[in-house]
């Protein structure tokens, strides 16, 4: 069966673009719920070369610990009370990066695998459906809306690096994807390695547009806004290859059968939940939702109805949690 969030590169482009311009979701919301403000578009500016005296921030997958006796309960504590009190969690998520997160062509509403978890989470926090507002945004906005409190979660396919846990904390590892590139199926290319001095597409403020960068043999930097602008830069030829965590390029590569990932599966790039810095609690809330749904089985069951075995391959198992207190 044809995954739900299946729909043609140009369609996902128009969807996305509409959901950046009404990030209003159409689901069960509380009535105080008000459209959240659209994000910032991000100029296309390709990033300087990384310092190779790049400083060392310890274990980047190491979080806060959950309470014990937590997660499922919704703590209360004065740090949560305000989210409480609103009665909605706000979540940042992207529109352009199915099977993970899009926009359904039937409903308009948020679909996929980190919508689901959102949900979890505001589900194990308000214990009722219907108390998560979605914002969609682009991948430059993701850290930024966290850290001005635009939102209280990022759950958008975010790489956890010592640059951005300067500006939020990150919850536990919810995934651990790889980063590889995306091809036609009838080139030669293998590996980023193969495509110095070719252009290559990635979204501006990712790691992947950071990487195009850092490759040694100098592919041609090639930057937009969505990443969903790369597939269709692919097919009509601009760029030979787009960068991206394989969790994104899968989507890409289901669309089109006449694309391939390329590139060894390293499951080396850390995926995680940006919270507040000021807001460690919500960070531990978080961290017991995800403990909770490692154990009973709620992460594995979600990977599946979201479709990622068809693209990804079948679960194995969700990542270790680390933490960094005791």
């Amino acid at each position: 069966m044809t995954p739900r969030w299946w729909v043609p590169a140009v369609v996902l482009v128009a969807m996305g673009v509409l959901a950046l311009t009404d990030p209003t979701v159409r689901s069960e919301m509380p009535a105080a719920a008000e459209p959240l403000t659209p994000p910032r578009q991000p100029a296309l500016a390709i990033p300087t070369p990384s310092s190779r005296h790049t400083a060392d921030c310890g274990d980047l997958t190491a979080s806060l610990r959950p309470h014990t006796g937590q997660p499922d309960a919704a703590p209360a504590t004065a740090a949560l009370r305000p989210i409480l009190d609103r009665g909605y969690l706000t979540v940042a998520v992207r529109p352009d990066t199915p099977p993970f997160a899009s926009v359904d062509v039937d409903t308009g509403e948020f679909t996929g695998f980190e919508i689901d978890l959102a949900k979890e989470i505001g589900r194990a926090l308000f214990g009722a459906d219907g108390h998560v507002r979605f914002r969609a945004v682009t991948a430059a906005e993701r850290i930024d809306v966290v850290r001005r409190g635009e939102v209280d979660l990022s759950v958008a396919t975010v790489t956890v690096t010592c640059a951005r846990r300067a500006q939020v904390d990150f919850s536990a590892v919810y995934y651990q994807a790889s980063k590889n590139v995306l091809v036609r199926a009838s080139s030669p290319y293998r590996s980023l390695a193969d495509l110095g001095g070719r252009r290559v597409c990635a979204a501006v403020g990712t790691t992947s547009l950071q990487l195009v960068v850092d490759t040694p043999n100098h592919p041609v930097p090639y930057p937009v806004a969505n990443v969903t602008d790369c597939l269709v830069a692919l097919q009509q030829g601009t760029v030979e290859g787009v960068v991206n965590d394989d969790t994104v390029l899968a989507g890409m590569a289901a669309q089109d059968p006449q694309t391939r990932i390329t590139g060894p599966k390293s499951l080396d790039v850390p995926t995680a939940i940006a919270v507040g810095r000021d807001h460690p609690e919500l960070t531990r809330f978080v961290n017991g939702v995800l403990a909770r749904m490692a154990a009973d089985g709620s992460w594995v069951r979600l990977y599946a109805a979201n479709g990622l075995t068809q693209v990804l391959g079948p679960a194995l198992a969700p990542p270790t949690a680390h933490y960094r207190d005791r």
